[in-house]
């Protein structure tokens, strides 16, 4: 029986399958391994040229860009191995791939040039340079609040911010709401057409109503905007011609804007405060930019410029987080 025993079990191991009549456990079979072919065309993401030459590697594996641009590379891996795409005059695009995603990546590169500065895009979406990029991933809706507010209490922090307001029976201006529907109606310029037309509503709160700053009764992944005559507030903040947004960029949270009456009066400042909604920043730095809708305020126009539109669209190629300028954050793939 020992010699059957032994001989039965070599015959399994050669057969590669379990002894069933001999005793003793199954031997475990060897995982499966898959090759899976990636394929695309590396294009510059502001002239849409295609970029031949450039070096895309993908875990270990690595195939150059041809002359019109198209790559293909076999990968045999599983999860989600690195992802670059590299090439001379370029920043380095650099995510990961998820092996059970789109087989097809077309990688968009951000060149050292052709428009793009680096020193801007951080500046508008970094916070100079220190953080990722935030940006909704979700186009909030925009709610118009009708009456005028009236400050009753300023914070004491230095910011002279309205902590606690009060609602008055007075309707707000008409030339706010229409700055309020002109500056929304150039978000597809602000973001490359990322977001358009997005659902503006209004609401008529009961008069004496007292709201509180950072609880706005506002709906998560909506942005209010309120109107604020002369009165505490107001006189605090340049007679009138201050305005500031309160919000996460995020559409789990509510929104806020305040604006002053002559800010309200200003088709550059309501632009500029409701693209503080889409992403856009103004860190230290703001008076080296006085042509971007962040800068100094544009009086007689939107105020955005070509800068404002080429790095917007860039930004809103790139997920949440994006680094400088072009790493994907922890956790996101490129396919």
């Amino acid at each position: 029986m020992r010699r059957c025993r032994k001989a039965v079990m070599i015959y399994a191991v050669l057969l590669g399958v379990a002894c069933g009549g001999c005793g003793g456990g199954s031997p475990t079979a060897p995982s499966a391994t898959t090759t899976t072919t990636f394929s695309g065309i590396v294009t510059n993401i502001v002239t849409g040229a295609v970029v031949a030459g450039a070096t895309i590697t993908i875990g270990t594996v690595l195939a150059t860009s041809a002359s019109d641009g198209t790559y293909s590379l076999a990968v045999t891996t599983a999860g989600t191995p690195s992802f670059s795409a590299a090439a001379p005059g370029y920043y380095t695009r650099e995510s990961a791939v998820s092996m059970s995603g789109s087989k097809t990546i077309n990688p968009e590169i951000i060149p050292q040039g052709d428009g793009f500065n680096l020193e801007f895009f951080n500046w508008l979406f970094r916070e100079n340079g220190t953080k990722g990029t935030e940006r909704p991933v979700v186009i909030p809706n925009y709610e118009i609040w009708t009456r005028q507010m009236q400050c009753t209490e300023l914070s004491t922090d230095g910011y002279d911010a309205c902590k606690r307001m009060i609602v008055i029976a007075d309707s707000i201006p008409a030339i706010y709401e229409e700055n309020i529907r002109s500056g929304i109606a150039q978000f597809g310029r602000l973001t490359g057409g990322a977001f358009t037309n997005p659902t503006i509503t209004t609401k008529t709160h009961p008069v004496d109503l007292v709201i509180s700053r950072n609880d706005w009764l506002t709906a998560n992944g909506t942005v209010s905007l309120s109107y604020f005559p002369a009165g505490l507030w107001s006189d605090a903040n340049s007679d009138g011609n201050n305005a500031y947004m309160s919000m996460g960029l995020s559409s789990t949270q509510p929104g806020h804007i305040l604006h002053g009456w002559r800010a309200a009066e200003d088709l550059g400042i309501v632009t500029h405060e409701l693209a503080h909604s889409l992403g856009y920043g103004h860190p230290s730095g703001r008076e080296k930019w006085p042509d971007s809708i962040m800068g100094d305020y544009q009086d007689g126009g939107y105020g955005i410029s070509a800068a404002d539109e080429l790095h917007g669209r860039i930004l809103y190629k790139r997920p949440y987080g994006s680094l400088t300028p072009d790493r994907d954050p922890a956790g996101a793939t490129i396919n």
